[in-house]
């Protein structure tokens, strides 16, 4: 049975509602915004955490040593939107997202866990691999481009199971940069 969550069924015609029309003209052309804050040091493989808490925790530290920012605010924000629902989109995957307040760039990280953790996810499955997009506290509508390319790019359960085999960050990373300039393409 396949359990498809909101956020992926709408997540291409958000993308369009939310591309101005010379955007849509220009999408081939464009960098996506997923390949543009990827980078190698932000693939955690192996990461290990027995909860949400944990793991929201341990991409603040990563947040923390790597770019100086917040790990309390990194942490307490992903905490916090979590609350209002579940970023789970179903087939091990979720989306973690939140506002830092000292963040001055958007960030994405993806992460493979070393165990699956409970997620609340529709179709009940627990969560091994997520993309947690972090924005700074004063962001644009740009970050929602942001999601609904990542909804997107999730929703392909061949780039899913291509990444679930690829133990190799880099791979990893580059796999994640040709499915967004994919799906961008794809969206014009």
């Amino acid at each position: 049975m396949t359990v498809r969550h909101p956020l992926m069924e709408w997540s291409i015609p958000l993308r369009r509602l939310l591309m101005t029309a010379p955007e849509r003209m220009l999408a081939p052309a464009m960098a996506s915004t997923l390949a543009e804050h990827l980078t190698v040091g932000d693939v955690l493989l192996d990461l290990a955490a027995a909860s949400r808490d944990d793991l929201f925790a341990a991409v603040g530290q990563h947040m923390a040593h790597t770019y100086g920012v917040s790990a309390d605010g990194v942490a307490h924000g992903l905490r916090r939107r979590e609350r209002i629902g579940s970023s789970a989109l179903g087939h091990g995957v979720a989306i973690p997202c939140a506002r830092v307040q000292d963040a001055e760039r958007m960030y994405v990280l993806f992460i493979r866990l070393a165990a699956p953790i409970p997620f609340d996810a529709p179709d009940g499955l627990p969560v091994s691999e997520l993309l947690v997009l972090l924005v700074p506290k004063q962001a644009t509508e740009k970050h929602l481009h942001l999601f609904a390319e990542a909804t997107q790019l999730f929703a392909d359960q061949r780039l899913r199971q291509r990444l679930r085999l690829c133990c190799d960050a880099t791979q990893i990373a580059q796999l994640l940069r040709e499915g967004a300039h994919r799906g961008c393409a794809n969206l014009a």
